[in-house]
Parts: structure tokens; sequence; C-alpha cells
């Protein structure tokens, strides 16, 4: 989409969610049978924030699944999430994400994998479950940032933006 507004993308799961994961919320089902339809999470950058140069960093995120079926007792979930990534305002954050989800029951999935943030919303992506339940198994994460804000474009214009929100839903492969 727009250059500026892909930044907040970028920053991602960012979280994914950050995270993307984001980007972590499919990981609660069994395979090939389970989804979760609603999430929403904020993702950070850990040491400053993206503006106009290219530069290695680290994004957490923060978030929590709603909506989720396929796995009995599982309806939802909170996550944390870490991205890393070349990020700037111009171009897409692509890099390595590793989310930890807590799922409503006490259980505990471990998702990782790429996570190309482009500038197309919303970012998909498919990890890797590494750990606990559904261990194996593989998630596709969409998940779509808030972008454009006047807070998001002032901040890349200036000091870098540090922070966004963003939405998701995933699904078992």
């Amino acid at each position: 989409m727009m250059t500026f507004g892909k930044l907040g993308i970028a920053l991602s799961f960012s979280f994914i969610v950050a995270n993307g994961l984001v980007a972590a919320s499919a990981t609660a089902a069994p395979p090939s049978t389970g989804a979760c339809a609603n999430g929403d999470f904020r993702w950070t950058a850990v040491q400053g924030g993206i503006d106009m140069t290219p530069k290695p960093m680290t994004f957490t995120s923060v978030g929590a699944l709603r909506d989720c079926t396929g796995w009995p007792g599982i309806t939802g979930g909170t996550f944390t999430g870490v991205h890393d990534a070349m990020a700037d305002c111009m171009r897409p954050a692509d890099g390595p994400i590793t989310v930890l989800i807590t799922w409503n029951n006490g259980q505990v999935s471990t998702v990782h994998g790429p996570w190309p943030v482009t500038m197309s919303q919303p970012t998909v992506g498919n990890l890797e479950i590494i750990d606990g339940r559904g261990r194996g198994g593989r998630v596709r994460i969409t998940a779509g940032y808030e972008m454009l804000t006047p807070d998001m474009v002032m901040g890349c214009m200036g000091p870098g933006v540090r922070t966004g929100t963003g939405w998701l839903h995933a699904a078992m492969l």
C-alpha cells in the first residue's frame, strides 16, 4: 500500500506480532482443523523507531487471539513475539519471527519462521509450530497493520515510529 503506512506494517508482529504474530494464533488448532477468527496486537520497536534510514531492528509484540475452534477447550489465548528485521519507512520489514502463545486452557505453543512484511496488506505468512501444542504443524497467519495515521507519518519524517497496532487471524495448514 502506501510507503509511510507500510512502515507500521513492517514493524510488525509484530507482532507480531508480531508479531506478528501475529502470527502465532493459528497454532491453537489440530492439523488442518483449527483456526482463530479474530485477534489483535501491539508491536513495539525495542530500540529507536522506524524512520527513513534502513537498519536492523527488533520488534516485540503482544496480543490476544479470540474465536478459536478446532481444539477442544481452546477458545483463545494471548501471545508475545519477537521479530528481527531490516526496516525503514520506505521498505518492508523481513526477518524471522518467534511467537509464544499461551492458550486459555494453560497449554503453550511456539511458532517460528520468516515473516515478510510487504508493501501490500494484509501480510500473510506460514509459520512452523516448533514446540508445545501442535508441534510439527504449520499455521498461516494473516495480519493487518494500522497504517497512515498522523502519528506514523510524523514519526517517519521525524524521530521514528516506535509502536503500532493491528489485527490478525490464523488457520492450520
